[in-house]
């Protein structure tokens, strides 16, 4: 007895299509989507970055004004995603930043991101001079 096999008409490819569009979609609001860039129950707050991909690697620029450089974590977890965290020299008010209708204060920089294409988490080059981290990861090649 031979199994009949249902053959996939147009309307099923694409509401499949329109599934998948949706998921996409759902996943860049989820990134893009407004929050603030600070924790006050962990005295955390995100610093200003950039990423940068070429060809050959991805390059990241992290602001972080007052870091203690001894304190500094940039480490993978996993493998395409970063966390970096390091503590401020002194602790910085909302009212130093012009924001009056806050109250809270920040001790160290805290956040994760990931990285969009492949790398070698384990090549990592940091460089970090007056206030500015650069972070150097070599793009993995599919053979």
């Amino acid at each position: 007895m031979a199994i009949a096999r249902r053959r996939r008409g147009i309307s099923d490819m694409l509401d499949d299509y329109f599934r998948d569009l949706e998921r996409e979609l759902e996943g860049w609001r989820e990134a893009f989507a407004e929050r603030p860039s600070w924790n006050l129950k962990a005295g955390t707050m995100e610093p200003l970055r950039d990423m940068r991909i070429t060809p050959t690697e991805v390059v990241m620029t992290v602001d972080l004004p007052l870091t203690n450089p001894r304190t500094m974590q940039v480490k993978p977890s996993d493998e395409n995603m970063l966390e970096i965290s390091a503590e401020m020299k002194r602790k910085v008010k909302f009212k130093e930043m012009g924001i009056t209708h806050q109250k809270g204060e920040f001790q160290r920089f805290h956040f994760h991101t990931r990285v969009p294409v492949p790398v070698k988490m384990d090549e990592m080059k940091i460089k970090f001079k007056k206030g500015m981290l650069e972070i150097h990861l070599p793009r993995k090649h599919r053979q």
